[in-house]
């Protein structure tokens, strides 16, 4: 019920988006066919024509970078999403996507398990992540993960610190991108306070995750049972993360 009603909404918000430019097409097409100026005409077309094109270039580079951030987070079909990344690259003339493919593959490098070639990519990349709130909270938040996977205790706690000083940002300056609990119960875990971490964890609301994000919620609450000795419960949570995003590397690690 939840995927028709966004499915809903976003087919109807592209709807109106194409009405509006539809509009706009034959605006334009109605000044060049009433203008007697054969100047003017050649003005309004000429102009008109490259709005529209553009317009509808964006449109397209925008269903494919949708696409891909799909293929990544929902279908969680690695390959798929790198295919789609590099039609994105090549098409994409005016490079108006290259911020949001510096974020993607930050992302996808942490899904393969190139844990260290992420972190490489957020260091060659750190102007532009610290250009905003948002931005440094993905980059601290994949850090996290990467020095989770390769057991960086020391690099691991300066990252935590980093994450929870953003809390204090006001909400309006930074959109809630990840849980807090999320994070909290990160730092429980390393801390081998494994029921204080399931706890935190407990109180992240799972339908406002996408498939990527509930699987590895649900390899960090099996590790937190497999450290309890709960091994049933712990291996059924890997099993199901494992089910849900089989292409992502952490679900093989166990």
């Amino acid at each position: 019920m939840k995927n028709v009603v966004w499915k809903s909404i976003y087919f109807g918000k592209k709807g109106l988006l194409w009405v509006v430019y539809s509009l706009f097409a034959a605006y334009i097409f109605y000044l060049v066919a009433t203008t007697h100026a054969f100047g003017a005409k050649l003005i309004f077309g000429f102009i008109g024509g490259i709005v529209l094109g553009i317009v509808v270039l964006f449109e397209y580079l925008k269903n494919i970078y949708e696409k891909m951030i799909y293929a990544l987070t929902v279908e969680c079909d690695l390959k798929k999403a790198i295919v789609l990344k590099d039609d994105l690259k090549k098409k994409d003339l005016f490079n108006g996507f290259k911020q949001s493919i510096i974020i993607f593959d930050s992302l996808l490098l942490l899904d393969e398990g190139n844990y260290q070639n992420c972190l490489d990519h957020l260091d060659k990349n750190k102007s532009f992540f610290h250009s905003t709130f948002d931005y440094l909270f993905i980059y601290y938040h994949t850090q996290m993960y990467c020095f989770s996977f390769l057991n960086e205790e020391e690099n691991l706690n300066h990252c935590l610190e980093h994450l929870f000083k953003l809390k204090n940002v006001k909400k309006k300056q930074m959109r809630g991108l990840f849980s807090w609990n999320e994070i909290a119960g990160m730092r429980y875990f390393h801390q081998n306070r494994h029921k204080k971490c399931l706890s935190e964890l407990d109180l992240i609301d799972k339908n406002r995750l996408n498939n990527r994000e509930l699987a590895y919620l649900l390899y960090l609450k099996g590790q937190c049972l497999l450290k309890l000795n709960e091994p049933s419960r712990g291996y059924r949570l890997l099993k199901e993360a494992k089910a849900l995003v089989n292409t992502l590397v952490f679900t093989q690690m166990s």
